[in-house]
């Protein structure tokens, strides 16, 4: 009969490798992530430059850990910071402005977005915020500090194989565009805007990037403020600014897959954000959405960035809201949408 030790012994050598890979880490499918465009993204990188486009102040933050404003423009997380954790990179997506960004920060990825900015230059004055090329500028800056960090071959392994997604263009047309109305028409300011987008993505090829997820423009038609500024007493969604979005969005689309034959070994998903969107404000009872057309904060018409602070009233339960203020959706509507690009964008890649 054999001693009871050896037989212990025995039993613990054949579960001991089925523990070990039942508990081993899953490899991230990217080794990092890198974040383009407007406030949709904007993790908090308005925080450091001169500008009045803000939410570092309460009640935007709300529900974020720690419940304290970011600079995020919402009640809690964004699509960037949901997108991290399911990947499994990490919990938050870092601005590339914040003065503590960590070496790991700087090697799984960082968040280059700035409230208020466009793919136009032009927008990004008004509000004196951070456009698309000066986003550009900065990952160019990254990519020396990446190589400082791990080194040229690398940093280059980490690049070519990261995920670049830009979310930007509304800004472009519910903010600059207006000033442009009679001047140009708005089939010609997409094909200029489209111009720009093919640049900045080559450009971020040029620079190592090779998996590109562009977004195409949400429903903008229907979002509380534009639906205010329209003046229509019964608040429906801006037909005219919708069509305009899906004018673009199929122009768009048709570009991204131009641009991806032309760029050898490249990959370029474009991401319906108008098909999104409209899900959730159509089939309001499924997501249990009770507010569509306001925003939570004060009367939800006009109240974003300083206009929506401590001393405004809020709703009590955001959840419920399809927007947090008069621009910005919930971090409900986020967690759907991050959601929708986990099953029907990132397998693309």
């Amino acid at each position: 009969m054999a001693h009871p030790v050896l037989l212990l012994l025995l039993v613990l050598l054949l579960v001991s490798p089925a523990i070990s890979s039942s508990t081993k880490r899953v490899q991230p499918k990217f080794p990092a992530t890198f974040y383009f465009g407007d406030s949709i993204f904007d993790t908090g990188n308005n925080n450091h430059i001169s500008t009045l486009g803000v939410a570092s102040h309460l009640p935007y933050g709300r529900d974020f850990p720690g419940r304290r404003p970011t600079g995020r423009f919402s009640n809690g997380r964004l699509v960037p910071d949901l997108l991290n954790e399911k990947l499994q990179l990490k919990e938050f997506s870092t601005p590339y402005l914040d003065t503590n960004l960590s070496d790991e920060d700087i090697k799984t990825g960082v968040n280059f977005a700035s409230a208020g900015s466009g793919f136009d230059d032009r927008t990004s004055h008004l509000s004196n915020t951070l456009p698309l090329s000066t986003q550009v500028d900065l990952f160019e800056e990254y990519l020396k500090r990446l190589s400082d960090i791990a080194g040229d071959r690398e940093a280059s392994r980490i690049v070519t194989n990261s995920l670049i997604f830009i979310n930007s263009g509304t800004n472009d047309f519910t903010r600059y565009y207006r000033l442009l109305r009679g001047r140009m028409d708005i089939g010609e300011y997409q094909d200029t805007i489209l111009r720009m987008v093919r640049e900045y993505v080559k450009e971020l090829y040029n620079l190592g990037g090779r998996k590109f997820c562009l977004a195409g423009l949400a429903p903008f038609g229907c979002i509380p403020l534009q639906i205010t500024l329209s003046g229509d007493p019964e608040r429906a969604c801006v037909d005219e600014q919708n069509r305009d979005a899906q004018n673009y969005n199929s122009k768009l689309e048709k570009m991204l897959q131009t641009l991806q034959a032309s760029l050898n070994g490249s990959k370029i998903v474009y991401l319906n954000s108008y098909q999104t969107f409209t899900e959730i404000l159509v089939n309001t009872n499924k997501y249990g959405f009770t507010e569509t057309r306001r925003g939570c904060c004060g009367t939800g018409l006009t109240e974003v960035g300083l206009l929506c602070n401590v001393f405004t009233h809020t709703c009590r339960n955001s959840s419920s809201y399809v927007f947090y203020d008069a621009v910005h959706p919930t971090e409900r509507v986020y967690r759907i949408a991050t959601d929708y690009i986990l099953k029907k964008v990132i397998p693309q890649f």
